[in-house]
């Protein structure tokens, strides 16, 4: 396996002054962003794919046409598409890193764990002649047991649910 990741490994004190930064950015984000809870989140209005323009040409009209409801705002709808347009680039930015840092960790895990197994390989056939190896190796040997495991066979024919008549369709008595 190529080893694409790990030759270069940041120090503790260079990944703690990143999170610090980030932690920066969460904190001038804060301003003019929220956090929903799950519940919110769901209990949310969700946009169309597509509504952006449609809620625009929806404003313009009903100010045009001098539309007004109350405690409803076309200027504050106004200002949440404007937050949505600028909000855009920097969650872009955020997901390109996200999904960069998780490509990172993903790739670093596969090439531990091909080497972690092709080394269990070779020092579970070693442990069969090393009592010492076989008894430090058990740890390993336990958890490499608990790995995939086949599918249940199918229960015998007698033992299956009986398969429920058909029922006729309207009209079909």
């Amino acid at each position: 396996m190529q080893n694409k990741v790990g030759n270069v490994v940041p120090s503790e004190k260079v990944i703690q002054g990143l999170v610090e930064q980030l932690a920066a950015i969460e904190g001038k984000v804060k301003a003019f962003t929220v956090e929903l809870t799950a519940e919110e989140r769901k209990a949310t209005t969700k946009m169309r794919t597509g509504g952006e323009p449609i809620a625009r040409l929806v404003g313009e009209l009903a100010h045009a046409n001098g539309v007004a409801l109350p405690k409803i705002s076309v200027e504050e709808m106004k200002a949440d598409l404007l937050l949505i347009d600028r909000m855009k680039p920097l969650q872009a930015a955020l997901d390109d890193l996200s999904q960069r840092i998780a490509d990172t960790i993903l790739q670093a895990q596969s090439e531990a764990w091909w080497t972690a197994t092709a080394y269990y390989t070779t020092l579970s056939r070693m442990a069969a002649a090393d009592a010492k190896l076989e008894r430090s190796l058990k740890p390993a040997v336990d958890f490499f047991a608990i790995g995939r495991r086949k599918k249940p066979a199918e229960p015998p024919a007698d033992k299956k649910p009986a398969e429920q008549p058909a029922v006729p369709a309207d009209g079909d008595a």
